[in-house]
């Protein structure tokens, strides 16, 4: 098989897995929100009568386990096209 084709085939799998790894190597499902906890006082200037727990829902995607696996299912369908294509040309040398 040709260098180039081969390379091409491994994109998909090689960029959903750098997405992954970026992300942190969740093994947990894609989240589409990331919540940010915060100590805020109860009443303003006082912390010492105590706190309570903020939290701030941010709208950003994370990628799970789903990434990679995309990434393999279509690195394969590449590779299946590609030997279909090669197998299926009449023109091939016979060794």
């Amino acid at each position: 098989m040709n260098l180039r084709k081969e390379i091409f085939c491994l994109l998909p799998l090689t960029l959903s897995l750098w997405l992954w790894v970026k992300d942190g190597y969740r093994f947990a499902f894609w989240l589409t929100s990331v919540e940010e906890k915060k100590e805020v006082p109860i009443i303003d200037g006082m912390p010492e009568l105590g706190t309570q727990t903020q939290i701030i829902w941010k709208d950003q995607f994370v990628s799970g386990i789903e990434t990679p696996l995309l990434g393999v299912l279509l690195t394969s369908i590449l590779f299946l096209i590609l030997l279909n294509r090669i197998n299926s040309n009449p023109n091939k040398k016979k060794s």
